[in-house]
């Protein structure tokens, strides 16, 4: 037989297991994914809302490649060719306006997503803008590491080859 207070005990355990479910049931609602088209270079919808934690599935329907880019920091998606899809996942609210990151400006969209808002950190003193470091000589086609002021022999040995081969066709048209 049980015991009043082993009974009080079980009802207490089930009461709160059964108001913990419920409560997290309720506290955590299951993430949508919702569907964005790009075709005729445009986003449809142009403007979409959605909530913290839910996810958007970008679809290419056209035959050149598109993307999506915010316009400020907040996300970007690879490069998609026609009939490809990738998705993102919003875990910040805000509003966030993008672009088509092959095409610019003239395709535009906006993604609202709910919640409070988060604190932003307060950006650091100095020039605005994206920091690249630039490390690859093929990244700076306009700089050579070689220093300008010595030619190389090569470069000379081929100069005069081309000098005499010019003077010896000249020397044939004229004597002949």
């Amino acid at each position: 037989m049980i015991g009043p207070r082993a009974l009080r005990l079980a009802l207490g355990a089930g009461f709160l297991f059964a108001l913990g479910t419920s409560v997290s049931a309720q506290a955590a609602p299951e993430a949508t994914t919702v569907d964005v088209t790009i075709q005729n270079f445009a986003f449809s919808p142009a403007t979409i809302t959605v909530d913290k934690g839910d996810t958007i599935r970008w679809t290419n329907l056209d035959s050149a490649p598109h993307g999506a880019v915010t316009v400020q920091p907040g996300f970007v998606t690879q490069i998609l060719g026609q009939g490809q899809s990738t998705t993102t996942t919003f875990d910040r609210p805000g509003t966030f306006d993008y672009i088509c990151n092959v095409h610019g400006a003239t395709m535009r969209g906006t993604v609202v997503v709910r919640g409070a808002p988060v604190a932003e950190t307060a950006a650091p003193a100095g020039p605005l803008g994206h920091v690249v470091v630039d490390t690859f000589a093929e990244a700076r086609p306009d700089r050579s590491d070689t220093p300008a002021a010595a030619p190389s022999l090569l470069l000379g040995a081929s100069l005069a080859l081309a000098l005499v081969v010019v003077a010896r066709f000249v020397w044939v048209l004229r004597n002949t």
